[in-house]
Formats: C-alpha cells, sequence, structure tokens
C-alpha cells in the first residue's frame, strides 16, 4: 500500500515519488520535472549565524552518562542537548 505525505508547500508527495528521485539521485541526476529552490549545500549546516568556537569542560563520568542518556532519550546528540541546557540557563538569567 502506497503512503502519501504533505510537504510544507502543501504538496503531495508519494512514495512513488520518492522512489523516483532516489534513482534519479543515486545516477548523479536530478529527478525529471522536478526544481531546486537554491543551490544545494553540502555539509551539515551552521549551528549559528555567528562564528562557532569549541567548550570543552571536565563533569564527572556518571555526569556525561547521565547527559548522554537523557540526550538519547530525546532523540539528540550530547552536544545539542547541551547546548540547549546552556541556553535555558542563560535565558533564564537575564
Amino acid at each position: 500500500m502506497s503512503r502519501s505525505y504533505t510537504s510544507a508547500t502543501g504538496q503531495e508527495i508519494t512514495d512513488e515519488m520518492i522512489e523516483r528521485w532516489c534513482n534519479a539521485y543515486e545516477k548523479g541526476e536530478f529527478p525529471p520535472g522536478e526544481r531546486s529552490v537554491g543551490p544545494v549545500i553540502r555539509g551539515r549546516p551552521p549551528l549559528s549565524h555567528e562564528e562557532t568556537v569549541v567548550l570543552s569542560i571536565k563533569v564527572p563520568a556518571s555526569m556525561k552518562k547521565a547527559l548522554e542518556r537523557e540526550a538519547s532519550s530525546q532523540g539528540q546528540t550530547a552536544s545539542a542537548f547541551a547546548r540547549d541546557a546552556i541556553t535555558a540557563r542563560l535565558s533564564s538569567a537575564n
């Protein structure tokens, strides 16, 4: 049974469309009849509009394990979870 989805623009997306797109992309082609809304950007999207830097901190091993466990339960990486926690704490301080 074929499923369908609705895009953010309201377009219906079917399993057949997805299969066609996958076949074209695997050949290095753009699917016929489709259009791009902008340039293809390779790599992970930036985390911020400003320069990012590495923040390295030491925590007890049990805290790291708890952070990783909680992040995983929320479908996040440990880094994303830590960024969200820091952002929430900084926001509440203002």
